[in-house]
């Protein structure tokens, strides 16, 4: 490992050149938003940290030596670990190491990481850049792979990762300002650069995430001790906002990297010899679409994104609609605002027939059941509600999910999401980030720590918290951390202050409506070439909320001048990884597999010019469980290509109506 002191620029010349770190004497300079030193690391497998395939299949996570004290390999090894199994179905039946996933050779190369800061008043977050040795330096290409969700900065190597790597591309990573910046308030223990365990005192720029210790700091961890601090949660930033300036600085630190490791410090690569693709899932899909739409440099040549979440404004402009259908305008909902609803009532919605029958579905456990039945009858107790009896609360219930505008499609998707409380994670967090509210408001009466036996909060042991950085996904509950209640009410009421938020008229709700609309996309992707690709069946990020309204407001901004490809996958969802499991599996297929095929198109095209499909429904066929109950393999005939001629496949848009073939 070597440490490499900045140096940084004061004058940096030319848009294009300036921007990644070059000055006018044609050799680079670090940029000026580096914060501290570059971490440069040699490794001879960047993809999966020295696992292979079998590693990261196994179920046996890789070990420490000294639990209390990993070191930054080890940690490294682990988290890629984590991220891999967290977003990819790793069971070779499921297509892994056969139609996706790492070669079964190691992809050796150089890797960096670097803190940056946008101005003074931000906090750090974390860069990484990845060189193979297969790189091209005749035919260069960069590729974006912010991380999805929360996540930490090796989040998306698994997914964008692999096939930018298994390419011979480089590839550009950011944390986006979330990631394992955690602040354990007690005990004064915050994380490096590297995922080691630092005191939070002398920490200084070493540290991802550090609240400075004012008295009223002071005061709040003397009545609730063990508390934590999270980043994407606590910043007072809504740093939401600036991930799309995070990606475009995560170009440009790569391009200074580039130009260190294999140019000996001369301008060889720049963005006008560099093919430079936009690239992740989820919010880092987002994130590149944002720094699409911000870029001002020609940094961006085109992008390809796979179920990014897309903070859009409500737009009646256009409608959304399936096959015969009525057209849809109640479209564009943010994250925020049906995942607060959803908390509400999905868990009484799982008590539909189809949904105690899904897999995770309560049917067959008496004891969920029951609980589940209880919160029915409290959203009808609460007002939520008018049907009076159970079977009428669970019908009003899906009725007011539909009406949200999500399709039924994910309905059998609700009971994994009930049960691992998906919903309420996401809004106290991001209602957190929105309303940039500290550690110390303990929005809606919920803080964030580890809890013993009687679900009072802990101080958690060294062990345990030296691990977080290799298991975190960034957003709590995770690693070890529960929430907290610094006030006693039922689970019904934090969730019902939870989407006061998104509709209440109150300081603390005026917060929050700001943040969310300061997030906001314009869809104005400059005629950059561009793939979207969403599961039609995602039961977190909802079509109707994200890509498909997305299509539709390109439409309205670009019009012809639009090079935005859409191509929907039926039987595919948000989460990969379920797909391992008995009853996600003989139903859905990867959608990884349609993000490779998606940035193999668009790799074509801008190399060799050939065509993009136009945008489309591709029909894919689940596995299928044969008379003696064994489930056929994943392959091909399971997949189908996108199509160059859709035919009555292809998603179209007439008369300010986006239309949705249906089969």
């Amino acid at each position: 490992m070597i440490k490499i002191p900045l140096l940084t620029s004061t004058t940096l010349m030319g848009l294009a050149l300036g921007a990644c770190g070059m000055n006018g004497n044609d050799r680079v300079q670090a940029p000026d938003f580096l914060v501290g030193e570059i971490v440069r690391v040699q490794y001879d497998d960047l993809l999966t940290g020295g696992l292979g395939i079998e590693g990261l299949q196994s179920p046996t996570p890789p070990a420490f030596k000294d639990a209390g004290r990993p070191t930054p390999t080890e940690l490294r090894t682990y988290a890629i670990y984590t991220n891999y199994r967290a977003l990819s179905d790793v069971t070779t039946a499921g297509g892994f190491g056969r139609l996706y996933g790492p070669g079964h050779d190691n992809i050796a190369g150089v890797e960096y990481l670097s803190f940056m800061k946008l101005d003074a008043d931000h906090q750090n977050v974390t860069l990484m850049v990845q060189i193979p040795n297969s790189f091209d330096a005749n035919n260069p290409c960069l590729i974006t792979g912010p991380s999805s969700g929360s996540r930490g900065i090796y989040g998306a190597i698994g997914t964008v990762g692999e096939w930018a790597l298994n390419k011979g591309c480089a590839i550009t990573y950011t944390d986006k300002g979330t990631g394992t910046g955690f602040h354990y308030l007690t005990q004064g223990k915050v994380f490096d650069l590297q995922g080691q365990l630092i005191d939070a005192v002398t920490a200084g720029e070493r540290s991802s995430f550090t609240l400075a210790l004012t008295p009223e700091l002071k005061s709040y961890n003397e009545k609730y001790p063990h508390r934590v601090a999270v980043q994407h949660a606590h910043s007072g930033l809504n740093d939401e906002k600036n991930w799309g300036q995070y990606v475009l600085s995560s170009i440009k630190f790569a391009f200074y990297v580039m130009n260190r490791e294999l140019a000996g410090g001369d301008v060889k690569f720049t963005p006008e010899n560099t093919l430079v693709i936009g690239s992740s899932i989820s919010q880092g899909g987002h994130s590149s679409l944002l720094a699409a739409e911000q870029d001002r440099q020609g940094l961006i040549d085109a992008v390809v994104v796979a179920e990014p979440n897309i903070p859009l404004p409500r737009n009646r402009e256009f409608a959304i609609q399936m096959g015969e259908a009525a057209p849809i305008t109640n479209h564009s909902m943010n994250i925020y605002d049906y995942s607060s609803l959803l908390n509400l009532y999905q868990p009484c919605a799982v008590l539909s027939d189809k949904a105690l029958k899904a897999p995770f579905g309560a049917g067959a456990n008496p004891a969920a059941k029951q609980l589940l039945n209880a919160h029915c009858g409290l959203l009808y107790a609460r007002g939520l509600l008018t049907a009076e009896t159970i079977e009428g609360q669970i019908e009003q219930s899906v009725t007011k999910i539909r009406d949200m505008g999500i399709l039924d499609e994910t309905l059998i998707l609700g009971p994994v999401n009930v049960a691992i409380n998906l919903w309420a994670t996401i809004t106290v967090n991001y209602a957190n980030a929105y309303g940039r509210f500290s550690v110390t408001d303990n929005l809606c009466g919920l803080s964030y720590a580890a809890l013993d036996a009687t679900g009072q909060a802990r101080a958690q042991t060294e062990a345990e918290m030296a691990v977080t950085f290799s298991l975190s996904g960034g957003v709590a509950p995770v690693a070890g951390l529960a929430f907290a209640p610094t006030e006693l009410k039922l689970p019904i009421d934090y969730a019902i202050c939870l989407r006061d938020l998104m509709t209440g008229t109150t300081d603390q709700a005026r917060r929050v409506q700001r943040g969310i609309e300061q997030t906001f996309h314009t869809a104005d992707l400059q005629g950059k070439p561009t793939i979207i690709v969403h599961g039609q069946s995602d039961g977190l990020v909802h079509v109707n909320h994200s890509s498909r309204a997305y299509l539709g407001l390109n439409h309205l901004v670009e019009g012809e001048n639009s090079r935005l490809h859409y191509y929907e996958i039926s039987n595919a969802h948000h989460f990969d990884a379920f797909n391992a499991l008995p009853g996600f599996n003989s139903r859905f297929v990867p959608l990884h597999h349609y993000l490779m095929t998606a940035l193999d198109l668009m790799y074509d095209h801008m190399t060799t010019g050939a065509n993009l499909p136009d945008s489309q429904l591709v029909w894919t066929t689940p596995r299928k469980i044969d008379q003696n109950g064994k489930l056929e393999d994943l392959s091909e005939k399971h997949l189908p290509g996108i199509l160059q001629t859709p035919e009555r496949a292809r998603i179209k848009i007439e008369q300010g109506i986006v239309k949705i073939p249906v089969k």
